[in-house]
């Protein structure tokens, strides 16, 4: 999977966990976190659910979550999960 088409999937994930709230190219254009754009606990809830049952992997959320703060930074841990 290339790292465009990663993080173009992980775009569509915020987009449908915000409900329409943050668009697909507002998530992959944005340099700002995910919440500053709009997305709300719940909102992070349903994406944490669609990645980990997409890609077949385990987020740990116990220690640093920074990795959630944009889709680049999302795409990144993946890729160091071997995504």
């Amino acid at each position: 999977m290339t790292a465009t088409t990663l993080e173009a999937d992980l775009a569509a994930l915020v987009a449908q966990a915000s409900e329409g709230g943050i668009t697909a190219t507002d998530a992959l254009a944005e340099q700002e976190s995910l919440g500053l754009l709009g997305l709300t606990s719940l909102g992070f809830l349903r994406l944490i659910h669609a990645v980990e049952r997409g890609y077949g992997v385990v987020l740990d959320l116990d220690d640093d979550v920074s990795f959630m703060d944009t889709v680049a930074s999302l795409a990144a841990h993946l890729r160091a999960q071997g995504i």
